[in-house]
């Protein structure tokens, strides 16, 4: 992304003004959660209402100097969270305490328990104090607030806010019995170059234990191969990343209810398939028959401007690493950053063509339907600065049930054949919860649909007026579109918009976009027949100076604009 300098240090001098006026920093969470097991709302509790047994989880910005790095777009505050099992066809009792400075005494019309559509209709919270109590009756993720609708609107207090989400997970099966120890031994690693740490998973079985502490210090490097399932006990914590961007690889399964930090910067950046820009990713894996589940992905490195999306699976803008680098020499995304062709000859995994427009030929191990495209579920994505994205499922993947808070773009629908449902996301001070494309290579682009998708906060009014290439700032669906993909037959339905939010679809196309790869004629693909319909949302349109524009269709040839259904202030349930 690209945005105006003057306004990051707006909001980096306002995020320093604002931490004098919020309590000090602590260690742990400013939260108690209790629960107990009922088997329907209203029940009271079959048994002891106890403590929460996994661990809350606890994070602030993890950057060391957040007031110095743009990166942070001034956000501040906590994030507490905890992954908790609901057994099926029951429901959960929750307790919350919180212990947060000016949470307390809010009352019942300032509590929210968010995605409030889905949980309105298990009954009113009780709320006494700093206490509140309140029925789960499905999985999902869930944002338990004591703070009213209007702090969302307010930049300090939403930059600070002391958050709580709640992870309620469906059952999971146990570890296999032969699935293998992961050790924590260094040793187990191969150096690289430079010192940057790698070590291969062949086929089998292998598991990250809760015992075992996965931290040595500095970026390490897991490959999957064909046939490889990695499992996560419940609370492990693994401070590395699981790459596989040398060649395409088929029946990966990575599932759990542990935590996968990309926690250090690498130690060589430039090594093809390890550290370079293709690969800077927390989990990126080419191929097919590919699925991750029930996985919390975390992004604390302490150094300003480190960049890396959570998940990433076949990215269309990514080339195969070709290790050693040849006479191309290592891939940066700057190529595709305000450049225009020739491109360079890297090669394609599973697109059409080429990064310079050659035909691609071996489309070994790529997906050719959503049977055996990517299927992410039970997914949550957290990051804290820019350029720290959120999901990309890649050509015929399959998102649901998942989780996306970050400070860049949530969701990236950029490929043919998706599917992306029953998300809930919570956008930071900048990006766009569904983005619809920068750079993606030749290639059509056809018929993925986003649906039900529960967008609790979109904080990027912080800084969309000042966004610079579209007229309406940034949105909740758009992007500026420099793709040379042709994008038709898109589906996007049912999307609830809870709090302060700028406009509704801000989508442009332009040869300039920051962010490009255009045809060699020096062209941007079309979009056509887009289907955007449904869009609800709770407020009005907020902006901190002039309002934007609602919806702008800026450029763009043959989107159905009458398609476009946005309805304001929508609270049927029905």
């Amino acid at each position: 992304m690209v945005f105006d300098l003057q306004l990051l240090l707006r909001l980096i001098v306002a995020s320093a003004f604002g931490s004098n006026v919020v309590k000090a920093q602590s260690t742990s969470s400013p939260y108690e959660v209790k629960t107990c097991v009922v088997n329907f709302v209203g029940e009271s509790c079959l048994t002891e209402l106890l403590p929460v047994a996994n661990p809350i989880r606890y994070q602030t910005q993890p950057v060391t100097n957040p007031n110095a790095c743009e990166d942070t777009v001034g956000q501040r505050g906590s994030l507490s969270f905890v992954d908790i099992t609901l057994p099926t066809n029951q429901v959960l009792y929750v307790e919350v305490t919180t212990n947060v400075v000016g949470q307390e005494n809010v009352g019942v019309d300032n509590f929210h328990v968010r995605p409030s559509r889905l949980t309105e209709p298990w009954g009113m919270p009780t709320v006494e104090k700093n206490l509140a109590s309140f029925y789960i009756a499905d999985t999902g993720q869930y944002s338990v607030e004591f703070a009213s609708s209007e702090l969302w609107k307010d930049l300090l207090r939403a930059q600070n806010f002391d958050a709580l989400t709640l992870f309620v997970n469906p059952p999971m099966d146990p570890l296999p019995s032969d699935a293998v120890l992961i050790e924590e031994d260094i040793t187990q690693f191969d150096n690289v170059g430079g010192g940057q740490l790698a070590r291969t998973l062949g086929g089998g079985k292998y598991y990250f234990s809760a015992a075992q502490t996965y931290d040595w210090g500095q970026d390490v490097v897991y490959h999957v191969m064909d046939d490889t399932e990695v499992y996560f006990e419940q609370n492990s914590y693994v401070k590395a990343r699981i790459i596989q961007t040398k060649q395409k690889v088929n029946n990966v399964l990575i599932r759990g209810y542990g935590v996968l930090d990309n926690a250090y910067p690498p130690t060589e950046y430039d090594i093809p398939g390890e550290s370079d820009d293709g690969s800077r990713q927390a989990i990126h894996i080419l191929g097919k028959n590919i699925e991750i589940s029930g996985l919390t992905i975390v992004n604390t490195n302490k150094e300003c401007g480190e960049f890396g999306y959570a998940l990433n699976i076949n990215a269309n803008w990514a080339p195969l690493a070709v290790s050693p680098a040849d006479s191309l020499g290592v891939f940066e995304a700057g190529e595709l950053q305000n450049g225009n062709p020739p491109y360079k000859a890297r090669p394609a995994h599973c697109q059409d063509f080429n990064m310079d427009d050659t035909q691609n030929t071996d489309f070994t191990n790529c997906p050719t339907s959503q049977n055996d495209g990517a299927k992410v579920s039970f997914v949550k994505a957290i990051s804290w600065q820019m350029g720290q994205d959120g999901i990309n499922a890649g050509k015929y993947g399959t998102v649901t049930d998942s989780f996306v808070r970050v400070v860049d773009d949530a969701l990236k629908p950029w490929d043919s054949g998706a599917h992306y449902e029953r998300i809930t996301v919570w956008q930071l001070g900048l990006g766009w919860p569904i983005n619809l494309g920068w750079w993606g290579w030749t290639q059509d682009d056809v018929g993925t649909t986003v649906e039900n998708i529960y967008l609790i906060h979109n904080q990027n009014w912080m800084t969309s007026n000042d966004w610079p290439t579209t007229k309406s700032g940034q949105c909740v669906v758009g992007g500026v579109y420099g793709s040379s993909s042709v994008k038709s037959n898109y589906r996007i339905h049912n999307i609830f918009v809870e709090t302060a939010c700028s406009c509704a679809v801000g989508l442009e196309i332009n040869k300039a976009a920051f962010s490009r790869h255009l045809t060699p004629d020096g062209c941007v693909g079309s979009i056509k027949n887009m289907s955007i319909t449904n869009m609800f949302f709770d407020e009005e349109f907020f902006t901190q100076l002039v309002p934007p524009e609602q919806i702008t269709f800026s450029e763009v040839k043959d989107i159905l604009a009458a398609s476009v259904l946005v309805t304001l202030k929508e609270r049927s349930l029905t």
